[in-house]
């Protein structure tokens, strides 16, 4: 073998050598990224999942948090604080598509003023007609509102206080079947005042109908009054065949076309 085919041998393997050991860096690079974003230390993060359970070494916080130059408040590496969440909550991450609710147009439907920056609701909540207003403090709120994003929350979803979403909810019991609704609204007014929807009271106290059976999507609704039947509950109305319909006849007033709790109403009226 000639001198110049042994020296092209060790350029060869010199250069082999060098790419490999790109190539090696380049892939510990990606490694170290994902196990910052997506928690691939399962002896770190016991239980996989942003909310809770975290270790004293767990990577998860990144999800949320930036350590230099946060935008948000506490860190928060987005900005406004509902920006975190949608990386998740907006149909990819998570079962629970959020955004989508509150991304509907206001000036059509109902919604909860929640801070958000998206293209029907760009981080200014103007209330509308259709937003009952003057029932709440006008916002905007943060997601924290009303959820603890740390999964030490002891109630459904994240909840700060109880939000019982069951089929019947004894209102009259301890603790407050909707604490959580009264952080905002005035109980009183909701299940007494006849200027809002005058069956509240029945439904309500009496009926011990859930408020979630008539306003499932408390985020948002493509309706008036944040009006979306739980179809777990709620069903087309027997004698009409048709339903469950809510009709806005202004004023709050309205009238019902479904079944509920073995009760059929056919263009009831309110």
């Amino acid at each position: 073998m000639s001198t110049g085919s042994i020296s092209l041998s060790k350029q060869s393997r010199r250069t082999f050598l060098k790419g490999f050991t790109a190539l090696l860096a380049a892939i510990l690079s990606v490694l170290a990224f994902s196990q910052i974003f997506w928690g691939a230390d399962s002896a770190a993060q016991a239980v996989p999942g942003p909310h809770g359970n975290f270790s004293e070494s767990t990577t998860y916080c990144l999800l949320c948090h930036a350590m230099h130059e946060a935008p948000g408040d506490k860190l928060g590496r987005l900005s406004p604080e509902s920006e975190i969440c949608f990386t998740c909550h907006n149909g990819t991450g998570s079962l629970y598509n959020v955004q989508a609710q509150m991304n509907l147009d206001p000036a059509e439907n109902a919604m909860h003023p929640i801070d958000v920056n998206l293209a029907q609701n760009p981080g200014i909540y103007i209330y509308t007609a259709v937003t009952t207003a003057g029932i709440a403090p006008p916002g905007p709120y943060r997601c924290s509102e009303c959820h603890e994003p740390y999964g030490e929350s002891a109630f459904h979803r994240m909840l700060k206080a109880e939000y019982d979403a069951n089929e019947h909810a004894d209102y009259t019991s301890s603790p407050d079947p909707y604490a959580l609704c009264w952080s905002c609204h005035d109980s009183l007014t909701i299940t007494n005042d006849a200027e809002l929807f005058r069956e509240h009271q029945r439904h309500i106290v009496e009926f011990a109908s859930p408020c979630s059976a008539c306003h499932y999507s408390p985020h948002g609704a493509a309706s008036t009054e944040l009006v979306k039947f739980n179809d777990a509950f709620v069903t087309a109305s027997i004698s009409a065949g048709s339903g469950p319909v809510f009709v806005d006849l202004g004023d709050n007033q309205g009238s019902c076309t479904l079944t509920c709790h073995g009760a059929d109403h056919n263009g009831v009226q309110y």
